[in-house]
C-alpha cells in the first residue's frame, strides 16, 4: 500500500570516492529525485565534477554539496580525489582515508540542516554511529550484489572450509553449490567483514543489481541479517544511460566501433580489465599468446601496471614478437591503449564474448548487453562476482586467478597461462547455451527496469519505505537506527 507525507523527504546521498561506487549511487540520487523528493549529493570538488553533466540534464533538481576534501593534510596532488586517479597502494590508502576525514564536516552540515534520510555508500562506516547520535534514519548503499555479501557471510561463518593448503573450496550453507579455486587472503576478509558490519544498524541496503539476478540470495541475506533489501538496479539502465551515451558519441565515432562494423555478429571477443587493474607485463604477454592460439578474432582494451602505454616501441616488451603485425595484416585484432567507450562496444552486434576481470560495473553493463562473459577476476569482490556468472547463472566460463589480490596496485607474483586463456575463449566463442543464458538474462535486466518491472517495483517500495519512515514518531525512528 503506497503512503504519503504532505511534503517531499529531504535525503542526502553521500557516494564514495571511487567510479564504480559513484556513478551507481548518483544515478540512484536520480532516480529518488525523479519521485519529486529533495535529494542532495554530497561529496568533493573534483568527484562533483564527474557527474555535475549527467544531473543537470535531468528534469528533477539534485542539489549537491561540496565539503572539503583534505589531500593537502594527506600529501595528496590537488585534485586526486577519486581512486581513478590513484596508482599505487599508498595513494589509494589516502584516499580511503579522507573518506574518514571528512566525517567532521558531515556530521556539523547534518546537526546543522538534518535530512529525513541519510543513504551513505557502504564504505563509509561511520556512518552507523553518526546517524545513531543525530538520531537520522539511515540505509546503506552497496554498489555490488548482495550475493557478494551472502558469500562475505558465508566464509566467515565456515572457517573450516579452507583448513587445505590447496583447492578447490567449497563454500557451504548457500543457495547453490559454490567453490573457490583459491582462499580469500587475510587482508580482504578482514576488509569485508568490517564493511558488512556497517550495514547492522541501517534499516536495509540498497544494491545496484535486480531480483532476478540475485534470486535466492535476497532471502538468504534477509532471513540471515533481519535486514530488508532494495533492488534498483542496474541504475545506469534505469536511468538510460546507455542511449544518453550513444546520442552524445553518435557525432564522433571511435574507431574501434568503425572496424566492428565490418565483423560479422558475435565473431569478437572484447578484453577490458577496468580503468583500475594495471597487469604486469608477464601477465599481458599470456594474455596476447592465449588470443593468438585461440583463432579468434578480438579487440583488447590494455591499461598496464604503473603506466600508459603510449608508443609502439613500448608494446616490444609485453607483446610477442610480430604480434601487431600480424593482427593487423589478417585484421583479426585491434588494441586500444586507453579509454574506449566502453558501452557501447559490448552493444555492438559484433561482440560475442567478453573477456572481464569481473568489476561489477562491467559485469551488470555485459548483462544489459547479452553478452556472455570469459571471467579473470583482479581483485577483491571480483571473485565472488566471477561464481555469480559461472555457477549461478552459467552464462560465463570461468579463466579464474592464479592468486588473491586485495588490491589493483598488487604486483602479482603468479599469473594466468595463456594456455587456459585459449581455451575459455574457445569454449565460450563455441557454446550456444551459454549465449542464450546471456541473452535470457539480458530480457530479464531490461524487464526489471521497465514500468511494473521488479526494479522499477522496488524504488516505488523504497519510496513508500522512506515516506514510512518519517511519519512514524522521531523516538521510534531513532530506535529502529
Amino acid at each position: 500500500m503506497e503512503t504519503s507525507t504532505t511534503r517531499p523527504l529531504k535525503i542526502y546521498f553521500l557516494p564514495f570516492f571511487a567510479q564504480g561506487h559513484l556513478i551507481p549511487l548518483v544515478n540512484l540520487a536520480r532516480l529518488v529525485a525523479s519521485r519529486g523528493q529533495h535529494v542532495t549529493i554530497i561529496t568533493t570538488p573534483s568527484n562533483a565534477q564527474t557527474f555535475e553533466n549527467s544531473i543537470s540534464d535531468d528534469g528533477a533538481k539534485i542539489r549537491v554539496h561540496i565539503v572539503n576534501f583534505p589531500g593537502k593534510k594527506l600529501g595528496l596532488a590537488d585534485g586526486v580525489e577519486n581512486l581513478f586517479a590513484a596508482s599505487d597502494n599508498e595513494t589509494a590508502g589516502k584516499i580511503h582515508m579522507a573518506a574518514h576525514l571528512i566525517r567532521p564536516e558531515i556530521e556539523s552540515l547534518m546537526k546543522q540542516n538534518p535530512p529525513d534520510v541519510f543513504i551513505p555508500d557502504i564504505m563509509f562506516t561511520w556512518s552507523e554511529s553518526t546517524s545513531k547520535d543525530l538520531a537520522i534514519p539511515r540505509l546503506v548503499f552497496n554498489p555490488i550484489s548482495i550475493f557478494d555479501v551472502c558469500m562475505i557471510e558465508a566464509i566467515k561463518k565456515h572457517p573450516e572450509a579452507f583448513e587445505s593448503e590447496s583447492g578447490p573450496y567449497n563454500i557451504p550453507g548457500l543457495p547453490h553449490p559454490l567453490t573457490l579455486p583459491i582462499k580469500p587472503s587475510p587482508g580482504f576478509a578482514r576488509v569485508t567483514e568490517s564493511i558488512v558490519e556497517a550495514e547492522k544498524g541501517s534499516h536495509g541496503v540498497i544494491v545496484n543489481s535486480f531480483a532476478e539476478l540475485d534470486v535466492g540470495y535476497t532471502e538468504y541475506y534477509e532471513n540471515l541479517t533481519g535486514r530488508k533489501v532494495w533492488h534498483v538496479g542496474p541504475t545506469s539502465l534505469m536511468v538510460q544511460k546507455t542511449k544518453e551515451e550513444t546520442k552524445a558519441t553518435d557525432s564522433k565515432k571511435h574507431e574501434c566501433l568503425s572496424w566492428l562494423d565490418t565483423k560479422q555478429a558475435g565473431s569478437v571477443v572484447y578484453i577490458c580489465f577496468g580503468s583500475l587493474c594495471r597487469l604486469s607485463d608477464k601477465q599481458l604477454l599470456e594474455i596476447a599468446t592465449g588470443l593468438e592460439a585461440s583463432k579468434h578474432q578480438f579487440l583488447w582494451v590494455v591499461h598496464r601496471k604503473n603506466d600508459v602505454v603510449d608508443n609502439d616501441n613500448d608494446t616490444n616488451k609485453w607483446l610477442p614478437e610480430g604480434f601487431e603485425e600480424k593482427m593487423r595484416k589478417e585484421n583479426r585484432g585491434m588494441l586500444i591503449k586507453g579509454w574506449a567507450p566502453q558501452a557501447l562496444i559490448l552493444s555492438h552486434s559484433a561482440i560475442g564474448g567478453f573477456l572481464t576481470h569481473c568489476g561489477w560495473n562491467a559485469l551488470v553493463e555485459a548483462i544489459s548487453a547479452g553478452v556472455p562473459m570469459i571471467t579473470m577476476p583482479g581483485f577483491g569482490d571480483q571473485y565472488y562476482n566471477e561464481k555469480l556468472v559461472t555457477e549461478v547463472h552459467r552464462f560465463g566460463v570461468e579463466v579464474g586467478a592464479a592468486e588473491w589480490s586485495l588490491s589493483p596496485y598488487d604486483a602479482k607474483k603468479v599469473v594466468v597461462g595463456g594456455e587456459r586463456i585459449e581455451k575459455a575463449v574457445k569454449r565460450l566463442m563455441g557454446d550456444g547455451e551459454i549465449r542464450e543464458r546471456a541473452k535470457e538474462m539480458q530480457e530479464k535486466a531490461w524487464r526489471a527496469v521497465q514500468e511494473g518491472g521488479s526494479s522499477q517495483n522496488s524504488l516505488t517500495a523504497l519510496i513508500d519505505y522512506l515516506n514510512m519512515l518519517v511519519l512514524v514518531p522521531k523516538s521510534a525512528a531513532a530506535a529502529a537506527n
